[in-house]
């Protein structure tokens, strides 16, 4: 547990320098991206659909990382990968503490609903406090972000486990030792990622 534990700090420092360190070091996120790409030509038992539809699900992905850089720099993917931890941190204690139902019994079977309201209204109170509060970001975007990761986190979640269901696998790697390999630590973004772009534009749009 305390080596899974200081595992999962030095990833957090690692995503928050990228996002942070200099203008350029954002472009490295995409070497993550990749290495979710590659697990997914290396998941055993997949078809040649599923195989082609976690590629293409990497590369949007990756558009919608670019745009997020490109409208709010680092700082709003950091932002994407703190709410996500937040939800998956809140979820997990709710879910030990209070877990009763389900959600996914055969996806994921430690994922309860209890946790995941209790991980959904800290990710939505938390993050609309750091946002509006602390970074002075608008009253929209600092409850449109944090609602949307943490209905989209979940879910992405849920996206990877079925993945590695139908590979056969419990981890798609050892990107990181105890955390598993790059889908497993990347899978809530992925979906997240998307789902926030597309919600951005359709707010600026209509």
């Amino acid at each position: 547990m305390m080596l899974r534990s200081i595992w999962g700090l030095v990833y957090a420092l690692v995503v928050a320098f990228l996002c942070l360190g200099f203008p350029w070091t954002p472009a490295l996120l995409f070497l993550l991206l990749a290495g979710v790409a590659y697990e997914f030509t290396r998941l055993p038992e997949l078809s040649p659909k599923l195989r082609s539809a976690g590629i293409l699900y990497t590369f949007a992905s990756a558009i919608a990382t670019g745009w997020l850089w490109g409208v709010g720099g680092g700082q709003s993917i950091l932002a994407v990968f703190v709410l996500i931890w937040l939800s998956d941190s809140m979820a997990y204690v709710g879910g030990r503490l209070w877990g009763r139902t389900p959600m996914a019994p055969v996806l994921s079977p430690k994922k309860t609903w209890e946790g995941l309201i209790i991980g959904g209204i800290f990710t939505v109170g938390v993050g609309h406090a750091l946002l509006h509060l602390l970074l002075h970001t608008s009253m929209t975007l600092s409850i449109l972000l944090p609602v949307t990761v943490a209905v989209s986190a979940p879910l992405g979640d849920l996206v990877g486990s079925y993945f590695k269901r139908v590979a056969g696998v419990k981890d798609s790697g050892v990107f990181l030792p105890g955390h598993g390999g790059f889908i497993d630590r990347l899978d809530s973004y992925l979906l997240s990622s998307i789902v926030l772009v597309l919600v951005l534009i359709a707010v600026q749009t209509f």
